[in-house]
């Protein structure tokens, strides 16, 4: 079973790394949130956020970093 929902995590991340490329304003705005709490690392933990949430963010659903 783990196999098997790290075979299914792989076109997930992949789909979710290109959709954070391209929609760098919404990294920007998670950036900007993370920077006071985690000055070194904001950036990628921006990049990763949005590529986590990219379901959510394609949706529209605006979410509440701060």
């Amino acid at each position: 079973m783990i196999e098997f929902a790290l075979w299914l995590a792989i076109p997930y991340l992949l789909i979710g790394f290109v959709w954070a490329f391209f929609d760098a304003e919404q990294v920007q705005l998670f950036d900007t949130a993370f920077r006071i709490r985690l000055p070194a690392g904001s950036e990628i933990l921006a990049y990763v956020q949005t590529a986590a949430m990219w379901p959510q963010l394609m949706l529209g659903a605006d979410v509440c970093a701060v």
